[in-house]
């Protein structure tokens, strides 16, 4: 089992899977090329954003950490995966002798005080302290900044693809009538991903400010109605 909240990319794709632009007819050339591209940044950004606030220090708390298991010594991150939150940490095994070693140590060796165990689910939960105000508004600033820069990276990528089709137009690689359906292609595939992943970033957003976050724009306030549609994304 894995020990990190860390998501690899191929766990992290068939995630994001219903959330990729949709193909309701075969795209051109180059604006297939743009959506792969897209995709490719989205599962990144995503990925940014899911991690943002996490302490990796929390994601690898039994790093060789050995525990007694049927009277053999094991790798705790062996029979435990340990998944960090802003507010909590989980870790889940379905072994319940894992379990009860893995809360002594929480306990006596790293000092936590809120441990609760559900065993039916398998899962052991560490309450962390609160973040202050100051701290809150702080990892805010930081999302926010991951939501612009990709927005940044979303508009290079958009303008590169223009640079080709318009070599392809005086290279007569493509004619003026694909020309623009592809541009048309790219200008939806474009309003799908920087819609979705404003509504990724909302939802963290909210998540880290609590009551907090507003939204002042009605554009925003009305695409916000959809949050609920991507929240699964961070559970």
């Amino acid at each position: 089992m894995s020990n990190s909240a860390l998501m690899d990319d191929e766990a992290l794709e068939l995630l994001l899977e219903n959330l990729f632009f949709k193909k309701n007819t075969e795209l051109m050339s180059y604006s297939d090329s743009f959506e792969s591209r897209m995709r490719d940044r989205f599962i990144t950004y995503v990925k940014e954003i899911r991690e943002a606030g996490t302490s990796e220090e929390n994601n690898q708390i039994l790093r060789n950490t050995k525990i007694v298991v049927k009277k053999k010594s094991r790798r705790a991150m062996d029979l435990v995966n340990v998944q960090a939150f802003l507010d909590r940490i989980e870790l889940r095994s379905t072994d319940a002798e894992a379990r009860t070693a893995v809360i002594k140590i929480l306990k006596e060796e790293k000092n936590f005080k809120q441990v609760e165990e559900n065993m039916e689910d398998g899962l052991i939960t560490v309450k962390l302290p609160k973040m202050d105000l100051e701290r809150r508004f702080e990892l805010a600033d930081f999302i926010e900044s991951k939501f612009k820069n990709y927005q940044k990276n979303v508009m290079m990528v958009k303008n590169q693809s223009m640079q080709q089709i318009r070599a392809g137009l005086q290279n007569e690689f493509i004619f003026g009538p694909d020309a623009a359906k592809a541009t048309k292609e790219i200008e939806k595939i474009i309003d799908h991903y920087i819609k979705t992943a404003k509504l990724i970033f909302f939802v963290k957003h909210k998540d880290v400010l609590k009551n907090q976050f507003k939204l002042n724009e009605e554009d925003d306030v009305i695409l916000a109605r959809k949050m609920s549609t991507v929240a699964y994304v961070f559970d």
